[in-house]
């Protein structure tokens, strides 16, 4: 972060922490497809790491953690590789990363280890091993419960801000305030949008047409207006797959798919996997 920022800009970010798990990686030696994941980290605290991102592979050994950039990557894991990992959304109001140019590094940083080991005790209570399944499985909890995670994820936060700055990871500019307004419209309507909507139509009363509106998102946030409605979708999915009350075939409607084969088709494209399979927990690391 900057030095100093104001409270009004701070209040402005929207943080979601996603989730804190750690196990072994079920699905190795393969190379997944390419998957969109958010930011975040992971410790590698057995086995090997390769991710493939901005053209380039990184390899993440035993003892390393991985700083993952909010983006599309592939990745591969040695046999009995363990994990510590974080996931988490930083973003200005406009949906652009707060965090993005050089991440998508490797590098030991013991002290944000411990930080999310502590973390992890405070969130997971007593438990030893938590699958990314479990970690971000939908839940109820006790409003002091919630409020005590939170805590948690914001001193960790804190710790993991330092970490970055120490690798010389600066947070992205804000957009200008005139282009940020449109941006943060066409977010807005982006967002507003029914999730099974597969066409893309601006509303005549759009103060901007939908090719500059899609150069400016493309501009500004580096995705498409298709990219960025098919990054909510796919989000959406995930989470419903993972709610074990929801036949795949009322999350495959939901979307927006007329057949459920489709729909598998569609995730498989994503993810690697089949809804059915990453439902079973065999594409944790994804």
């Amino acid at each position: 972060m900057p030095e100093t920022i104001t409270a009004e800009a701070w209040r402005s970010l929207h943080r979601e922490w996603l989730w804190v798990y750690r196990g072994l990686v079920p699905r190795t030696e393969v190379w997944s497809s390419e998957i969109v994941v958010p930011a975040g980290v992971f410790f590698v605290e057995s086995g090997e790491a390769r991710i493939c991102a901005g053209g380039k592979e990184i390899i993440v050994s035993r003892g390393h953690a991985f700083f993952s950039a909010p983006g599309p990557r592939r990745q591969w894991f040695a046999a009995g590789t363990r994990l510590l990992s974080v996931g988490f959304r930083c973003q200005w109001p406009d949906g652009r990363p707060v965090f993005r140019s050089g991440l998508n590094v490797a590098a030991k940083s013991p002290k944000l280890r411990a930080a999310t080991l502590e973390l992890f005790r405070r969130v997971h209570r007593g438990r030893k091993t938590v699958t990314f399944r479990e970690a971000v499985k939908p839940m109820a909890r006790a409003p002091t419960s919630w409020a005590s995670h939170e805590a948690a994820f914001q001193t960790w936060f804190a710790a993991w801000i330092e970490e970055v700055r120490k690798l010389g990871i600066e947070p992205e500019p804000r957009i200008a305030k005139g282009r940020r307004s449109r941006v943060s419209q066409i977010v807005a309507w982006l967002d507003a949008l029914p999730l099974h909507q597969t066409t893309l139509e601006l509303p005549p009363s759009f103060p901007l047409g939908q090719r500059r509106a899609d150069q400016l998102l493309q501009e500004e946030l580096g995705i498409s207006l298709r990219a960025y409605l098919e990054n909510r979708r796919l989000d959406s999915a995930r989470e419903r797959i993972l709610a074990d009350d929801t036949s795949l075939k009322e999350v495959a409607f939901a979307l927006g798919f007329r057949h459920a084969s489709h729909f598998t088709a569609w995730f498989r494209r994503h993810t690697g996997v089949s809804p059915s399979v990453y439902r079973d927990g065999g594409v944790d690391a994804a």
